[in-house]
């Protein structure tokens, strides 16, 4: 099997607050394991 279909991909978001529709994000972290 392919080593690629192993791999996940985690995002983190940090948002100046949790209202989706008048906050913004400010800083994206990813990281991608296997």
């Amino acid at each position: 099997m392919d080593q690629r279909q192993h791999r996940m991909v985690w995002i983190d978001l940090e948002m100046t607050g949790l209202d989706l529709t008048q906050e913004s994000i400010i800083e994206i972290a990813t990281v991608v394991t296997d």
